[in-house]
């Protein structure tokens, strides 16, 4: 009933690995099967430690700096109803969690996709939650290991990651929660959040991180598209969405990037992680990448590039070769989707690209969908539907061409159309196009 009363689209499960803040009996020194009462003494003497137990203290070491096992979690020798010794299954009780959580969604929502936030995670956990990555500080160290973090469990399968924004323990400070907002808006879980008691830190409270992030999530809410494709990759692939250079560039020479990041394959972030830093050594490989709000390009050489970096700019390049689509930002990811699609062309040395778009309704597990390919060779734009029977209402309503130059005409299968065309030094733009991504099209821009 509380459920009819309250409907919900997902749920957040914090401190399931389990946690606990105190040890055994939390200090009352009753015995282990009696619960204790409030309030529990976590800052007690520690109880003596049986070193004899192997279950509470093994004869290994594991980097724990607590003195035993149980230490802030749920006794190691607690028994299951199943009757499992917690010792033997504790990196499995938030997996299972979530499992339980997962079902009772399914369960509430039928064939509806639930939302589930899990801290504790293991083997396999990506096919029933997202993940965050715990309490971090607010420090420029954990800033720039939150990119390390990210990857790590898009490697484990845990697609949808991001760390805590501006940090979760200490105080953050303008600069610091400017640059993170810069960098968590390309996080494939994009959230700030920090500790109870600590200075607030929503973007609001600085002008200068308000605008940084404004800044920032346009651009992310003009990828959604792109990004959820990206999702989709990993559905079928296991691909992760936040990738490093080497996922994308497999050579030693980006083996240690850890400062850089790509969103599928083609959006490079180069974000700001020292303290008053005004640019940023970001490293092209080796070909052509434009910026995402000049368009002009850079000539990629493996080697590194100083960029201008002003507190509320974010670098973002778009790799040379891709198409892109995009659609108009709004306040909502609704009211994004129902916006036409803007396909970005950046085109290689060689003058091609190619791109993919994935469509479903975002909500049902049963959807209908559909798989879009796009080309570009020799100023000839092809649209092709790959797979799936859904009918995609929007349209490409425009083109941003990078990379070519000069174009006055533009024809859809033959038929040249009333369009507008505006040249750049950077990019071509045509706008007024009604291109119909359910059938094929072949688009000439001459």
């Amino acid at each position: 009933r509380y459920f009819d009363m309250l409907p919900i689209d997902g749920m957040w499960i914090d401190m399931n690995e389990p946690a606990s803040f105190c040890t055994g009996s939390c200090g009352s020194n009753r015995p282990m099967n009696e619960e204790p009462t409030p309030p529990w003494l976590s800052t007690a003497p520690h109880r003596f430690i049986n070193k004899t137990n192997r279950m509470l203290v093994p004869p290994y070491a594991i980097n724990n700096h607590e003195l035993e096992l149980s230490d802030k979690t749920v006794e190691t020798t607690a028994i299951h109803a199943t009757g499992v010794t917690e010792y033997h299954v504790h990196n499995l009780y938030g997996h299972m969690e979530s499992r339980a959580t997962r079902d009772f969604l399914l369960a509430y929502r039928r064939n509806q996709r639930p939302f589930i936030l899990s801290r504790s995670t293991f083997a396999g956990s990506g096919a029933l939650v997202s993940h965050w990555t715990g309490d971090n500080m607010a420090s420029w160290a954990d800033l720039h290991v939150s990119i390390a973090s990210v990857f790590d469990f898009g490697i484990f399968g845990i697609p949808m990651v991001g760390a805590d924004i501006c940090g979760f323990y200490g105080n953050t400070t303008e600069e610091l929660c400017a640059r993170w907002m810069e960098l968590g808006a390309f996080y494939p879980f994009s959230r700030s959040h920090n500790a109870k008691g600590l200075a607030p830190q929503e973007p609001y409270r600085w002008a200068s991180v308000a605008k940084a992030t404004r800044r920032a999530l346009r651009v992310r809410y003009a990828l959604l598209a792109y990004m959820y494709s990206a999702y989709q990759d990993s559905v079928e692939h296991g691909w992760p969405v936040a990738r490093p250079l080497v996922f994308e560039f497999p050579s030693s020479q980006f083996a240690s990037n850890d400062k850089q990041m790509l969103i599928g394959s083609s959006i490079l972030v180069s974000p700001v992680l020292t303290q008053g830093a005004r640019s940023v050594d970001a490293v092209f490989p080796t070909g052509r990448w434009y910026d995402w709000y000049t368009h002009a390009h850079i000539n990629g050489h493996n080697a590194n590039v100083t960029l201008d970096a002003p507190l509320e700019h974010i670098n973002v390049h778009i790799r040379g070769g891709s198409i892109v689509p995009t659609q108009r930002p709004e306040m909502t990811t609704r009211q994004v989707r129902q916006n036409d699609y803007e396909l970005v062309v950046a085109t290689s040395a060689n003058g091609t690209a190619t791109g993919q778009l994935y469509v479903d309704d975002g909500e049902s597990f049963d959807t209908q969908h559909k798989w879009i390919d796009f080309s570009y060779d020799a100023r000839v734009l092809y649209v092709a539907p790959r797979s799936g029977t859904m009918h995609v209402e929007r349209a490409v309503t425009s083109l941003v061409l990078l990379g070519v130059v000069g174009a006055h005409t533009v024809s859809v299968n033959g038929v040249r159309v009333d369009c507008s065309t505006v040249v750049t030094p950077n990019s071509v733009v045509v706008t007024g196009l009604n291109i119909d991504l359910n059938t094929k099209s072949r688009i000439v821009v001459s």
